[in-house]
């Protein structure tokens, strides 16, 4: 194949990354790294060179509106040159030759609308931008489907908002030699100069200067309603004896969709237990509640009642299974402080992390913890905490925090510890307040 110019010099923070010989990649980047550049130039590569027949690369990103503005308009103008490039506007992709001597296409997707229209993609290479933003499903029902067929390459690239998903991927490219890592920050990119630098950290806050530009996950976002440190706390603590605590279980509910059903079990300061189903009709779910139930022996299951939950509910009552439907669209308890139950119980949550202990495998304490990160706060016109709500977090190209919904149900009500009938018999109330 003759030598074709893409027009592109790749700055200095991503020249290695280029010419990696690892399977998998993670670029944390500050903002105006030029990494979407990067990251197309880095696919059109692959396209140009793949020795497979009918290569497909992809880039995907939170938002379609994102792809469609900014880097649609990178990958046309960086393929101009190359010679029988083919393009399809209304799909955002490329055609370009290969080395197989076949067409290789460069396709752009954004994962804001239908997930399950993503199904079913075989790739050869894959980028996904702005990962902080992406539902963390996005990695297990269509990334790592999509490369095993072909044994294709991944890069997963932004820039930190926390210890969700994307910190996760950082963590694994830290501890795995069959990834590549670059962690990119402004101080050290020589991108952006001096007094730019100067300008945006006297203009940004604190906080929010050392997230974007100096690439700390450590900063949360400015909106986020549980601090990560918080989160990050509970992760580690070790479990210690304490008042014997009934177990609960909490039952957040979705029928179809990209969300999904989850089962949490927590027992006082400790979660014990989390599982998720997706795409289980109500019945099937309620089974296997009832499984759960049987299994651990609960004093109480917490099912969030609003829309097709109530069907969990009623079904679990009508086998005699102790239950609480749980409202989480109607009035707190505390009117003044809170605009719904929903915000109260994640208040009540918050509270309870300061002293929780999040004893989780590896996977199911990465995706509660991304849920407990993820949903942003306000306040209203009479000062009460308006958490976010689900659809609007999605409009952001963040997942439903369904297993963070599901332990928040478990904080519904107090119960009394093993062996008490009501908690004003316990001796240390204090101890007990923390406890739940």
């Amino acid at each position: 194949m003759p030598t074709i110019d893409l027009r592109y010099i790749p700055r200095p923070g991503f020249r290695a990354f280029h010419l990696r010989t690892q399977k998998r990649a993670c670029l944390v980047c500050h903002r105006r790294a030029g990494k979407t550049v990067a990251l197309i130039a880095d696919l059109v590569d692959h396209a140009l060179r793949c020795g497979k027949p009918n290569g497909r690369f992809q880039l995907l990103a939170p938002l379609h509106k994102q792809v469609k503005d900014i880097a649609w308009t990178t990958l046309k103008e960086m393929t101009a040159p190359i010679p029988n490039r083919t393009l399809n506007e209304s799909e955002l992709w490329v055609g370009l030759p290969s080395q197989a001597g076949t067409v290789a296409r460069v396709r752009l997707y954004g994962t804001d609308g239908n997930p399950d229209a993503l199904r079913g993609l075989y790739s050869d290479g894959m980028a996904l931008d702005e990962y902080a933003d992406m539902n963390p499903l996005v990695w297990e029902s269509i990334v790592l489907p999509a490369l095993a067929d072909r044994d294709g390459f991944l890069v997963v690239s932004g820039t930190p908002k926390g210890h969700n998903a994307f910190y996760q991927r950082y963590q694994d490219s830290l501890r795995d030699n069959r990834w590549y890592c670059l962690h990119l920050k402004a101080s050290q990119s020589g991108i952006l100069s001096a007094s730019v630098l100067k300008d945006l950290a006297r203009e940004m806050p604190p906080a929010k200067y050392a997230q974007e530009m100096e690439c700390d996950f450590s900063q949360g976002s400015t909106a986020q309603f549980i601090p990560t440190e918080l989160v990050e706390q509970a992760a580690l603590r070790q479990a210690t004896a304490g008042i014997p605590m009934p177990r609960v279980l909490g039952v957040d509910v979705a029928r179809f969709g990209d969300d999904c059903s989850v089962i949490l079990t927590r027992r006082g300061r400790l979660v014990e237990d989390l599982k998720r189903y997706h795409k289980n009709d109500l019945v099937t779910l309620a089974n296997e509640v009832m499984a759960g139930f049987d299994q651990v022996r609960p004093q109480m299951i917490y099912v969030d009642g609003a829309g097709v939950g109530g069907g969990v509910v009623d079904y679990l009552a009508s086998a005699g299974y102790p239950v609480r439907d749980v409202q989480v669209g109607g009035a707190a308890g505390d009117k003044i402080r809170y605009l719904n139950k929903r915000a109260e119980l994640w208040g009540e949550m918050r509270h309870w992390l300061a002293t929780a202990q999040l004893q989780l495998p590896v996977h199911e304490l990465a995706l509660l913890t991304a849920d407990l990160l993820g949903p942003k706060y306000s306040y209203t016109l009479t000062g009460q905490i308006a958490l976010e709500r689900k659809q609007d977090m999605k409009k952001r190209g963040m997942p439903s925090p369904d297993a963070a919904d599901a332990l928040a149900l478990t904080f519904f009500e107090r119960l009394a510890p093993v062996g008490l009938a009501v908690p004003d018999l316990a001796e240390d109330a204090e101890e007990m307040d923390d406890v739940w």
